[in-house]
């Protein structure tokens, strides 16, 4: 009444507990990626790559403030930020 186990069933085991393992991870890293995604995460992404492209010389610093005030809703800036430089 032992348990013979013959070694391709245990690598076969083992390789399933694998697997079952990975999902469970690739499942958690998914909710936690989607949980980490507030509602202002998309402005946050969208301003960087604002900045970006005026630090590359693609935008100039009047359509930056422009294209920035849009992204906050078109609310009138009342004082500009500094530019890094």
């Amino acid at each position: 009444m032992g348990m013979d186990m013959s070694v391709p069933t245990v690598l076969a085991m083992v390789l399933v507990a694998l697997l079952l393992f990975a999902a469970l991870g690739a499942a958690t890293y998914a909710v936690v990626r989607a949980i980490g995604r507030g509602p202002g995460s998309e402005r946050q992404a969208a301003g960087e790559l604002l900045e970006e492209r005026l630090a590359r010389g693609e935008i100039s610093p009047e359509e930056y403030f422009e294209r920035e005030s849009a992204l906050r809703g078109g609310a009138p800036r009342t004082r500009h930020r500094r530019l890094r430089g």
